[in-house]
């Protein structure tokens, strides 16, 4: 689980870094009184022969994420059964 987690990340980061990396966009900030007035204006374009490369490796992070989140919740699932010992020490001493 910790190879697809890590892949996820990576494939995220670097997808995020080619769609910002690329960007032609403006980004504005407005506050008002009363506080329903206050907006906030993001305009991203991307242009640029990554663009494409991008959208694929941040998707596939994004499933990645979502293969290592279920993986993670299968391995919470399958818990300790009443039968299993809460410690690893052996049961009987010098056992092979």
């Amino acid at each position: 689980m910790k190879g697809v987690l890590i892949a996820a990340v990576v494939f995220l980061a670097v997808g995020l870094g080619v769609i910002f990396g690329y960007c032609n966009g403006t980004t504005g900030l407005s506050f008002g009184y009363p506080l329903a007035n206050s907006s906030i204006h993001i305009d991203i374009t991307t242009t640029g022969p990554g663009v494409v490369a991008a959208v694929v490796s941040t998707l596939l992070g994004l499933l990645l994420l979502l293969v290592a989140t279920a993986m993670a919740v299968v391995g919470m699932l399958r818990g300790r059964h009443v039968g299993e010992e809460t410690t690893s020490r052996r049961v009987k001493p010098f056992a092979e």
